[in-house]
């Protein structure tokens, strides 16, 4: 084991360098190993050599002269199980070293196991069971990337074994022979033509082999960079971001201080978080952070969508960057290829989403992570680790620069600016004309001066700019939800229409169309109001099918796209000149040349969503969709369709500024929620639940909350828990938490039982 645990300096307010904590991380659970009488062995030899050793084995084997005990950490056991266990090494395996993948027999079954180390003597006299097969000579799991697992395991209460699964994609042996034949001839051509290496692309010899071994036509998709081949984007008005080579380092001069000091063996490591500007994409800033790299480093990027992948890696295919797409979206062939030449240090870069957070880059020197408040980044496998602590904990094992980029500032990011673990790179000042779209709100003034439409769902002020919008580019209409109308209310009373069957909300698909369940598919023909015994409704929110057929018939000659729910998201290149593009959020295309204005419809159905956090997550998802619209200067708008007088809407008006943010964090501070809490949330069968609550030593001081019945067609009889302590003691909480789980398990309680530190919608 290590010293250091790490669960404490990892909640969203953390001081210092995340998850430095005093003292020894001991072994948490102890489960004695059945001891198994050694019989008259086969050979004397054998049997003298194990005396001298004082090593008791299992019949039927030899073992090695040298190190003949592996410690093993096995992979989707119980969690009372989750510890080390020793085998001993026998001479088809005498090549086992610290990190490569092993097959043992663990209670009657085949069970996959990573090596921790390799010992002289045991640290028990019970007898040894061979480690049953070397799976690959691979260091699939280096020293760095075990400690950042358990790091990751004690921090969300979880088992080394749930986050080895995360951080290891299946072994594929087509494709490790085929890598490996490649990286042999690449390596001879390395050899004999040294000049030639030297001035071809890195990683050509290497993806001649592959085509040739492998022969299939996935493989020859692939480029020299180990992404796929898109095709060549349409010529459109780059934007202003695009036109400056060197212009993030030029809008942010922390950021040439943060690459300077990136992958220093020395000193305090470098972790910053950026703010962007709408006209700075983000795509532009990172590519230029890895150009400013040393070349000899490694970088990650994470991004929550495989689209903005996508879009970052044509970028650095144009600038001619070398690097590799860990997705997994990607076959198990693709993917463990790629993830066979990241392991061996084929390439310096890698990109992905949230399975690429643990990808063993060699010389890691600056992780990048875009949108970290985007709820793709949150693992929903067990221990549910966050990207966000992933990163924090890769940071500290290997001493690499983390850098946090973002169009909205989120709340665990401003608490860690505060604590002075993040520092706030601030763009040098400029007129605002320059780097954001004119951005009004419907104010009572507005509403006033149009008259009885101004307070429509869709103004004739929204009409004009639509209708100028078109005439310079394409114009985008978010909406918060998809379908046609996918809740409905009763008209006197405002009672949700529900369906009397399963409990699930009613809705309408299509013009024309009847109340339906979407759960149980029950049509609801003579419904009535339970509460006031009205048939009258009427819609709570109109969904982007229905808002992109009411903008048909009002611009009849402009091409209407619609992007996300049933009709999938609109790619890039399929957005045209003049069109209108109806987008939920999160599905927006990026037109090459931007957009000329946008539409923020039904701001407060945005901010009336039953979550603590729903203001800062619209927040987020507005300023993701300014983002996309071109600066004022360039002739850009926006327009927010709501309550102007709600705070969150005055601050999407402001720019930059911190006051409502501020007051975000005040407010959560005196009712003690997230960042100022560490909360946990307990899940599962009635009587686990409340078993689990009575035989769980929780800390002194702990809150429940709980236990209550759920409610709705998914809540089959369970219940809910929610505890929460100080978040200086949160270590403390995972601990026994942890501890609670494996004495559960090692007693065979009955029951499913879900335990989740920092669940996102827990309130």
């Amino acid at each position: 084991m290590r010293p250091g645990g790490g669960a404490q300096a990892l909640t969203t307010h953390a001081t210092g360098t995340a998850g430095e904590q005093e003292g020894e991380q001991a072994s948490l659970f102890a489960a004695p190993a059945v001891p198994v009488p050694d019989p008259a062995p086969t050979d004397p030899g054998r049997e003298n050599a194990a005396r001298v050793r004082g090593l008791r084995t299992t019949a039927g084997f030899e073992i090695v002269d040298e190190l003949p005990v592996a410690s093993v950490r096995l992979i989707g056991v119980l969690p009372h199980l989750d510890r080390p266990f020793e085998y001993a090494v026998t001479p088809s395996t005498a090549a086992a070293a610290a990190g490569m993948r092993v097959r043992v027999r663990f209670s009657g079954r085949d069970t996959e196991g990573i090596v921790l180390g390799r010992h002289e003597h045991p640290s028990t006299d019970r007898a040894l069971a061979p480690l049953h097969r070397l799976v690959s000579e691979d260091v699939v799991v280096p020293p760095a990337m075990m400690r950042v697992c358990e790091d990751v395991a004690a921090r969300y209460a979880g088992t080394v074994g749930d986050v080895l699964r995360l951080a290891l994609p299946p072994r594929h042996a087509r494709a490790e022979k085929a890598d490996r034949a490649a990286a042999a001839k690449a390596e001879e051509a390395a050899r004999a033509e040294p000049t030639s290496e030297a001035t071809a692309p890195p990683g050509d010899a290497e993806q001649a082999v592959q085509v040739d071994d492998a022969g299939s036509a996935e493989d020859a998709e692939s480029t020299s960079s180990g992404t796929p081949q898109t095709a060549e984007p349409r010529t459109a008005e780059p934007r202003t971001a695009d036109r400056y080579p060197g212009l993030a380092a030029d809008r942010y001069p922390g950021l040439a201080a943060l690459l300077s000091r990136a992958g220093s063996p020395e000193g305090p490591v470098p972790r910053a978080s950026i703010t962007l500007d709408p006209v700075d994409a983000w795509t532009v800033v990172t590519a230029e952070a890895l150009e400013g790299l040393d070349p000899a480093h490694g970088a990650l990027v994470i991004a929550p969508d495989q689209r903005d992948v996508a879009r970052l890696s044509r970028l650095l295919q144009e600038r001619g960057i070398d690097h590799e797409v860990l997705a997994g979206t990607e076959g198990p062939e693709k993917r463990y290829r790629t993830f066979r030449r990241i392991l061996r240090g084929a390439t310096r870069i890698v990109l992905g989403n949230r399975s690429a957070a643990f990808a063993p880059v060699q010389d890691l020197a600056l992780v990048i992570c875009w949108d970290e408040a985007d709820d793709l980044l949150e693992e929903p496998r067990a221990p549910y680790p966050h990207v966000r602590a992933v990163l924090q904990c890769r940071s500290r094992e290997e001493r690499c620069a983390l850098l946090f980029l973002s169009s909205s500032d989120s709340v665990p990011l401003h608490a860690l600016s505060e604590a002075g673990y993040l520092a706030r790179l601030e763009p040098v000042p400029a007129p605002v004309t320059q780097v954001r779209p004119h951005i009004v709100a419907m104010d009572q003034y507005l509403r006033d001066r149009e008259g009885p439409s101004g307070r429509s769902r869709i103004p004739q002020e929204a009409m004009r700019v639509i209708r100028t919008g078109i005439t310079r580019g394409p114009v985008l209409v978010q909406v918060p939800r998809s379908g046609y109308v996918p809740a409905i209310a009763c008209t006197f009373c405002g009672t949700r229409a529900q369906c009397p069957e399963c409990s699930a909300q009613l809705s309408i698909s299509h013009r024309g169309g009847h109340l339906h369940c979407r759960v149980c598919g029950r049509r609801e023909d003579g419904y009535r109001c339970p509460e006031c015994d009205r048939t009258q409704v009427r819609a709570m929110v109109i969904g982007s099918t229905r808002t992109a057929e009411e903008l048909h018939r009002a611009f009849p000659s402009s091409p209407l796209k619609v992007s996300g729910g049933a009709h999938g998201a609109l790619e890039d290149d399929d957005v045209p000149d003049d069109a209108i593009v109806v987008a939920t959020p999160g599905s927006e295309p990026a037109p090459p040349g931007g957009f000329a204005a946008a539409l923020l419809l039904d701001a407060d159905a945005m901010l009336g969503r039953a979550a603590f956090d729903a203001d800062i997550e619209a927040i987020r998802r507005w300023r993701g969709a300014i983002s996309l619209v071109r600066t004022a200067d360039e002739g850009g708008e926006v327009l927010v369709v709501g309550t102007a007088t709600l705070p969150a809407i005055r601050d999407l008006v402001a720019h930059r500024s911190r006051v409502f943010l501020d007051r975000v964090l005040a407010d959560r501070q005196d009712l003690d929620l997230p960042p100022f809490s560490r909360v946990a949330e307990i899940v599962g069968d009635k009587t686990a639940c409340r078993s689990f609550l009575d035989s769980v030593e929780l800390p002194d001081g702990t809150a429940v909350f709980g236990p209550v019945d759920l409610e709705g067609p998914d809540a089959g009889g369970r219940a809910r828990a929610v505890v929460r302590l100080e978040p200086h003691r949160s270590r403390e909480l995972a601990d026994a938490l942890r501890a609670g789980v494996a004495s559960r398990s090692a007693r065979k309680v009955p029951g499913s039982l879900r335990v989740r530190l920092d669940p996102p919608d827990v309130f």
